[in-house]
């Protein structure tokens, strides 16, 4: 079997950018801690070589695990890498915001895709799991879905709180 990092087609040419995500089938959102940190040093940055991060980290971690994480956020397509002479300088492609909007689209879609339940049994089942999780973040929860409705179909929200 062939080992797909090591394809010449994947890897980028000298001073070419590289395509976010290439050498991944689909993107996994999940983010560790370490990845996190990663790109909060990246978006503040702007653009950093693997030793520019490593500088900038909580915690003083070995260049190969900063490169190896770096290379795994690149790969989740979370990450621009252009190569620069011998090493590679990477940017964030997607702000924290567009990250985890990602992150909540996936999760909606697979929660309505994975299951064979009926749409409305199983938003029964997430306004109760959040309601669990925290009573006020179900309040905002439907101010979030009344400012959404608003701003989709052009009207003001309910000033009386929608009853």
């Amino acid at each position: 079997m062939a080992d797909s990092s090591k394809n010449p087609e994947t890897q980028p040419q000298q001073g070419e950018p590289s395509t976010p995500g290439s050498g991944s089938k689909q993107p996994a959102w999940g983010l560790g801690r370490r990845e996190r940190e990663v790109l909060s040093v990246l978006r503040s940055q702007g653009n950093a070589n693997v030793q520019q991060v490593a500088e900038r980290l909580s915690t003083a971690l070995a260049y190969t695990t900063v490169m190896t994480t770096l290379d795994r956020l690149f790969k989740k397509g979370l990450l621009h890498r252009e190569k620069k002479d011998r090493a590679f300088i990477y940017s964030a492609h997607l702000t924290a915001r567009e990250i985890e909007e990602r992150r909540a689209s996936d999760l909606i879609r697979r929660y309505f895709s994975d299951s064979g339940e009926r749409p409305d049994m199983l938003l029964s089942c997430l306004v109760d799991a959040v309601h669990h999780y925290d009573t006020g973040m179900l309040d905002q929860l439907e101010s979030k879905i009344r400012s959404a409705r608003a701003n989709y179909l052009g009207s003001d929200p309910e000033p009386d709180g929608g009853s």
